[in-house]
């Protein structure tokens, strides 16, 4: 048995006092006072942080919250900034919950709001994330509201944040029911969170909170109260405290190196952004989707493990995330939820899947068990044995995606073979043709070139030897082969993932895959590569499929990896604004958007749409 790498997420109860105020039976505590949550957000946490003013006239403004409970607090101040015709360009608020309320029991809650909150109310419903640990990046207001909730505890949440508050809301139940939500821990993350002159409001007024708040770094003054309270807090962060990115000014487009699924995501976020993008890569002379020309379909399928680990954790997020970024996307190009069933997860049995199942309490809309009989009904043929279904499975053509993504106003696609060098400016990197022609100067560049990448960089740091687990990248060749519909291996609505895959038939038949072939020269379609896929995927089946006529057509192409099987996606060690998005194996369609998030995070200096722990892990080295 594998000891728990997390803490089950615990979603909340709806019950109400005899007042018909929203209780928590575990804390034994109000979720707001008897005059309801409004007054308190606007009195408390708005007034108490000088808000709407400091917002005025800003590009963007970002509130910390450490207790989202019912979200009044947040729908409170998403009202008052629409309402300010000076507000910021964009408010972006990061708030810490450890029980959630399932969506509909929000609805009832957010039932009893005045009318002039319900629109954002039904806005916040309708985009409301599935229950699962993490962090959850919402766009909401037509992009110009983000929120981002991290589900989890709050002292090993708030570790996990990454952003540059403006203002601090302390709220959660009163420290005599939950301690740890107001402990020295929880309170000292304020000042690695604070952007300069960030300020905090509490209704919180118990001396040990203020002592605490005082020694991380606030200025600390109790004011008169209201609604029932004698006095609230506000704070100052001390003027040699907080602090902004560490990226300068931006310099020149942006620059990807790379046209494949890693840049063109990272091309379409930056650009749907407002920020110019040129792309550079070679293939593109074939036309924008030439990376993945005749490649018909291709799952992102989600990950499990026994202990949750690093790599089931990040599937998480970046399936999720790109659910949310590309599910308005036009149907031609957008993923299709079609749900995974898996077999044989990691090489663990079923009983211990089974057992990690019960102990790790995920939400049944991302993952559960089916045995033999209803997993062969979901796929309409007679399976092997059950396995693990995660709903959320997708599959996508990621030839149309990835065009559409590089077919954008403000993405200049360039079909050339380039070199980055270091330019004269600290900082700023030069785009060089092959003859030597600077064709873009640039502190904003990213490099996703798969296999190349290493080659990129050697124009930029000193010796690839630095970063030992980038050295190590694989390259392999890997075959899909295309299977007629009359011929399909099951008729559900469904992929089967186990050592291969079947992909859900549709009217141009199906896709199985995929070989793998670590020393081949050239990634070709092969009679041979077809019969290792039908191999394969018989291992799933009850009726093994080596007896179906060997596939005329497929697809073939290049995947890199590392021995983890983590990408990278982050900053090159020393190199500020050198940001590298690689090493994405058999996975990169899960990974691509959140990659892409990360790095436009970094540029606009928003909250970071990662787990702290699992963004270090990902880092080149």
């Amino acid at each position: 048995m594998v000891a728990a790498a997390f803490e089950p997420l615990v979603p909340a109860v709806l019950e109400f006092n005899e007042r018909g105020v929203p209780v928590s039976a575990v804390y034994q505590d109000s979720y707001h006072p008897p005059d309801g949550p409004l007054g308190q957000a606007q009195r408390v946490f708005l007034h108490g942080n000088g808000l709407p003013e400091r917002w005025q006239g800003r590009r963007q403004f970002t509130i910390c919250e450490t207790g989202f409970g019912l979200g009044a607090s947040f729908l409170a101040s998403w009202q008052a900034w629409r309402e300010d015709p000076a507000r910021s360009d964009k408010l972006h608020f990061v708030s810490v919950e450890a029980h959630p309320f399932r969506q509909k029991d929000l609805a009832v809650l957010y039932a009893r709001l005045p009318e002039e909150l319900q629109e954002q109310a039904q806005e916040l419903l309708a985009a409301w994330p599935m229950l699962v640990p993490g962090i959850h990046r919402l766009e909401l207001d037509g992009g110009r509201v983000t929120l981002t909730l991290a589900f989890g505890q709050a002292e090993t949440m708030m570790r996990e944040l990454q952003c540059h508050a403006d203002a601090f809301y302390l709220d959660g139940f009163a420290p005599r029911g939950n301690p740890a939500m107001w402990s020295r821990s929880v309170l000292g993350q304020l000042v690695r969170l604070a952007a300069p002159g960030a300020t905090a409001a509490s209704w919180c007024c118990a001396g040990q909170v203020r002592r605490d708040l005082t020694s991380v770094g606030f200025e600390v003054e109790k004011v008169p109260g209201g609604g029932g309270k004698w006095c609230t807090i506000r704070a100052r962060l001390r003027p040699h405290l907080g602090r902004r990115g560490n990226l300068p000014e931006q310099q020149g487009r942006v620059v990807v190196i790379g046209a494949g699924l890693a840049g063109a995501a990272c091309a379409w976020e930056l650009a749907r952004k407002g920020l110019p993008v040129l792309v550079c890569d070679p293939v593109l002379s074939k036309g924008l989707d030439a990376s993945h020309q005749g490649h018909r379909l291709a799952a992102i399928s989600p990950v499990f493990a026994l202990d949750d680990a690093p790599l089931a954790r990040l599937s998480r997020t970046a399936v999720l995330h790109a659910w949310r970024g590309w599910k308005a996307l036009p149907e031609a190009v957008r993923p299709r939820r079609v749900g995974t069933l898996v077999f044989g997860q990691a090489g663990n049995s079923d009983a211990d899947i089974q057992q990690a199942l019960t102990r790790l309490a995920l939400d049944t809309d991302w993952v559960q068990w089916l045995d033999r009989e209803q997993g062969s009904a979901l796929a309409g043929a007679l399976l092997q044995g059950g396995g693990l279904y995660f709903p959320q499975g997708m599959v996508v053509d990621p030839a149309a995606l990835v065009a559409y993504l590089l077919d954008h106003p403000l993405i200049q696609c360039l079909p050339e073979q380039v070199a980055l060098q270091a330019g004269q400016e600290s900082g700023v990197w030069e785009l060089r043709s092959l003859n030597g022609d600077v064709l873009e100067c640039s502190n904003r560049v990213v490099i996703a070139a798969a296999d190349q990448s290493l080659d990129v960089l050697a124009g930029t740091v000193q010796s690839a030897s630095s970063m030992p687990r980038l050295a190590a990248m694989q390259r392999l060749a890997g075959q899909v082969s295309y299977l007629p519909a009359g011929q399909a291996l099951t008729t559900g609505e469904v992929t089967l993932s186990g050592q291969g895959y079947i992909l859900p038939v549709d009217t141009n038949g199906q896709v199985i895959g995929s070989t793998y072939e670590r020393f081949g020269e050239s990634a070709q379609v092969s009679a041979q590569g077809h019969q290792q896929n039908l191999k394969k995927v018989s291992a799933m089946l009850a009726d093994p499929a080596l007896g179906v006529d060997t596939p005329e057509s497929g697809w073939a192409g290049w995947r890199c990896a590392l021995s983890d099987h983590l990408p990278v996606m982050g900053f090159v060690p020393g190199q500020p604004g050198l940001f590298m998005a690689a090493a994405y194996g058999s996975r990169g369609l899960s990974w691509s958007l959140l990659a892409a998030s990360l790095f436009a995070a970094y540029c606009l200096e928003e909250p970071i749409p990662l787990e702290r722990r699992l963004e270090q892990a990902l880092i080149p080295r």
